[in-house]
């Protein structure tokens, strides 16, 4: 029996591996962590940048008209705008260098990656003009649509979980400091008109929009410092800097329903990234949605006492009043509803109903499931909730098996893509940001689990050949 030669000194003793002892077992799946941090060249980085603004409808609402315009509504039942066809130029070129990317770089196939009941919304959302009362704004606002969920593929395509995270952090921050510079230098354009409280909507056309942005930023944020923990202390200064600069613009937005949006990711950020095994996490998610339960039964009890403590009256707005027209039509209409996007668009529109009763001039119902009943009806309200389900089922599908929790970024943009719509319509929007994020995730999330499940698995009792890490299949001879 030979004798195994004893390493003769420190390094090579750190070096030589145990006799008997298995390879150490990795932290999480190599190739989820690579695709989490995945980002694109410097072209496409740019291109994303830009794109992500404009879908916050920002920057471009400030350039293209004077403070007064921002607010007047034509008979179309939008705002006035004289840059419309400058604007539709911008995210023509916009979309179709998406689409060129994604052929070059990943090949017709890389549509597979779509949600299929996402892409059945857009079909029917093209197909709802030939009942819309104004087929022509229809089929405009579709080829949008379909301009949008095409950005948004690209966008998951390029970008892993952590990497998209950073990005949107970024972008918001460039919006705040540019918001706020314009609500302090130029107030006649950076903030609302006085007879709607003079808050601050700095570089977007509404209050609700700067709030917005600023609760994703926050969120996405907090992500990235919970996933990659800074330890140079002027980077967490900076950091803090960035964090500080954009709660200051949501304080000042006045923006209720986005202070909720902020607390809530921001909570569910900490929960979801406090602990790393999958057993902790369905635990602590099982007790946060009791005590969201909780939190909404006593809110409905307390309604009145918490819309005052807000400075809301009791139909939240108005936004009541717009529910109760909104479920009366959607009576009439109720599989197909009325036509993408025109239900509140012309003097003879269906909505103009609730103008002429109301004495509002409200051009969207305010609750992004509503709204999108009245667009597409029952049945797109349907195919939505199929993906969004899908959307579930994979993340309960990776999360188990991703231990450096970036793939858990998707349980906390479920949870905002939700809250979102509740008190806003932005859900099937064209040229709209959660339209196109949840493209963007469900692609993302699509192409982790088509990559995950080929993937080979070892056979019982013996060990996966690895190659830089990952495991490979073993070739027969």
């Amino acid at each position: 029996m030979s004798a195994t030669p004893f390493p003769r000194n420190r390094a090579a003793l750190a070096a030589a591996p145990a006799a008997d002892a298995p390879p150490a077992r990795p932290r999480t799946t190599p190739l989820l962590r690579s695709a989490a941090d995945l980002t694109p060249s410097l072209f496409d980085q740019v291109v994303c940048a830009i794109g992500l603004i404009l879908l916050w409808d920002a920057l471009l609402s400030v350039m293209m008209s004077a403070p007064s315009q921002r607010f007047i509504l034509r008979a179309g039942g939008a705002p006035e705008s004289s840059g419309d066809t400058i604007k539709q130029l911008i995210f023509a070129g916009l979309y179709a260098t998406a689409l060129l990317r994604i052929v070059m770089l990943h090949g017709v196939r890389a549509f597979r990656y779509l949600s299929i009941p996402m892409a059945l919304m857009v079909v029917l959302a093209i197909a709802s003009s030939q009942w819309s009362h104004d087929p022509s704004l229809t089929i405009r606002r579709s080829v949008a649509l379909v301009g949008t969920t095409i950005f948004g593929l690209y966008v998951g395509l390029s970008y892993g979980e952590v990497a998209l995270a950073r990005l949107i952090h970024r972008a918001v921050f460039v919006l705040a400091v540019l918001s706020a510079l314009l609500a302090v230098g130029l107030p006649s354009y950076g903030l609302m008109p006085a007879e709607q409280g003079s808050q601050w909507r700095g570089v977007f056309s509404h209050k609700n929009g700067l709030g917005d942005a600023m609760a994703f930023g926050l969120t996405a944020g907090l992500f990235v410092l919970r996933s990659r923990p800074v330890t140079d202390t002027m980077a967490l200064v900076w950091r803090l800097g960035t964090f500080a600069i954009m709660a200051g613009c949501l304080v000042m937005s006045g923006s209720a329903t986005a202070l909720i949006v902020a607390m809530a990711g921001m909570t569910l950020v900490m929960l979801v990234t406090h602990r790393q095994d999958a057993g902790s996490l369905a635990l602590e998610l099982y007790g946060g949605t009791m005590v969201i339960m909780l939190a909404a039964i006593f809110a409905l009890l307390n309604l009145e006492s918490i819309v005052t403590l807000l400075g809301r009256d009791i139909t939240l707005t108005g936004r009541t009043l717009i529910w109760d027209f909104a479920f009366r039509m959607i009576e009439q209409q109720p599989v197909l509803g009325y036509g993408f996007s025109a239900f509140w668009s012309g003097l003879d529109a269906p909505g103009a109903l609730f103008w002429r009763t109301s004495g509002r001039f409200d051009i969207h119902a305010h609750n992004g499931f509503i709204q999108t009943t009245l667009d597409v009806g029952l049945l797109g309200l349907g195919l939505f909730l199929v993906a969004y389900v899908i959307y579930l089922s994979r993340i309960a599908r990776i999360v188990p098996v991703d231990r450096s929790g970036a793939a858990r970024w998707h349980i906390v943009f479920a949870m905002m893509l939700l809250l979102g719509n509740v008190a806003e319509s932005s859900l099937l929007i064209q040229n709209g940001l959660l339209w196109f994020l949840f493209t963007a995730f469900q692609t993302r999330l699509a192409k982790t689990v088509h990559a995950h499940a080929l993937t080979p698995r070892p056979a019982a009792g013996r060990r996966p050949k690895l190659q830089n890490g990952i495991p490979v299949a073993e070739s027969r001879s």
